[in-house]
């Protein structure tokens, strides 16, 4: 509930904020509208687990692009504050370690979690969406029902004013700090209302990673039963064995919300979309930087020096497992490889067969 209560006091005031704003900027705004719709350009909207975080920092390296920081979606998100503000900025870094030491089970919650899904600076814009009240992610819901998963989520698939409410606050903090080039966002919560996102920003580029769901789904329920210590017993088998299958229920709508976007009615990939790159995972991994490379080239955006540099620093500051290394299995988990294949046999032949995985594969830059 409290978290509850901080989500909806953000939302009132960044739309007061906007609100009042209007009339000064309301010659700003008209072209900055147009900037927006031109340049939210990269989003990795496809189902966590696949590699995005890593893709996700790395674009980030880009000085001419702009992702945003955990602070800017909830540390005091208005007024809206420039990167350069490093007076400001320092002012709210210090308010989050603050509130986070504040707690014991906080802390270790997020000691657990950042072993699968690493803390850094710039993080997914879910939390803009969940200001909105759009929080597709039932799996972590603590009451007994588990009948109700679809219902939920189908209901929070309804919430287009989410996304009314994501480009004002996505306006707001480009009134007063514009990346020269284009937005960088990413959350998996985009894969549920992609024809939705797309009538927001039509010029948008889509980068979907696709990895083999034998290893995603293990390590999807290892993160959430991480993340549930707050509101569950991860000792307590009726928990787990809850968790556990609401995973494999948000998997299923992410997988046949992908299937529905990208597939003709023949049930092939429409290759129609040229607004849309997909990276495996397994290219991902081997080849970072080349990946990157091959996206830049892909959407004919501007590479530099400075930039491959930076992502260069960033992998040697960042290697794999700095924050813990995350260890599961598909036994714990009482998954086997077998049943998982035939689950999703329909979106592993079409974006993980070896053809596709060839065509994906990117130079060695």
């Amino acid at each position: 509930l409290g978290n509850i209560a901080q989500l909806k006091e953000e939302y009132e005031k960044s739309l007061e904020w906007y609100k009042k704003g209007l009339e000064k900027y309301q010659e700003l705004l008209p072209a900055n509208h147009d900037f927006i719709a031109d340049s939210y350009r990269s989003i990795g909207a496809i189902y966590g687990r696949m590699g995005t975080t890593l893709l996700y920092n790395l674009l980030a390296c880009d000085p001419n692009c702009r992702a945003p920081l955990y602070t800017d979606m909830m540390i005091d998100v208005v007024p809206p504050i420039a990167r350069s503000d490093s007076i400001e900025q320092k002012r709210r870094i210090d308010i989050l370690y603050s509130s986070s030491q504040e707690s014991e089970q906080l802390t270790n919650i997020l000691i657990q979690t950042a072993a699968s899904h690493p803390h850094f600076p710039i993080e997914e814009d879910c939390h803009i969406l969940c200001q909105a009240g759009y929080f597709p992610l039932f799996t972590l819901l603590s009451n007994d029902e588990d009948s109700n998963a679809e219902s939920w989520i189908r209901n929070e698939m309804n919430k287009s004013y989410a996304y009314d409410y994501h480009e004002t606050f996505v306006r707001m903090l480009n009134s007063v700090d514009a990346p020269k080039s284009h937005w960088l966002l990413k959350t998996q919560f985009h894969v549920f209302y992609l024809d939705g996102l797309l009538r927001h920003y039509p010029n948008a580029l889509l980068i979907m990673t696709h990895r083999s769901l034998d290893e995603v789904l293990p390590s999807w329920c290892s993160l959430l039963m991480a993340a549930a210590n707050g509101q569950f017993n991860a000792t307590n088998s009726i928990s787990r064995d809850r968790i556990t299958k609401r995973c494999c229920q948000n998997m299923d709508k992410s997988i046949e919300c992908i299937m529905k976007f990208r597939t003709c009615q023949n049930g092939e990939v429409d290759q129609s979309r040229k607004n849309m790159l997909d990276i495996t995972y397994d290219n991902l991994m081997k080849n970072p930087i080349g990946v990157v490379h091959q996206i830049y080239d892909y959407f004919n955006l501007q590479w530099s020096n400075e930039f491959e540099k930076a992502m260069h620093n960033w992998l040697m500051e960042n290697p794999q497992g700095k924050q813990g290394r995350h260890k599961y299995t598909l036994s714990e988990f009482g998954f086997n490889r077998e049943d998982i294949q035939a689950r999703y046999a329909d979106y592993t032949n079409l974006f993980l067969c070896s053809t596709f995985s060839d065509n994906q594969s990117p130079s060695t830059n």
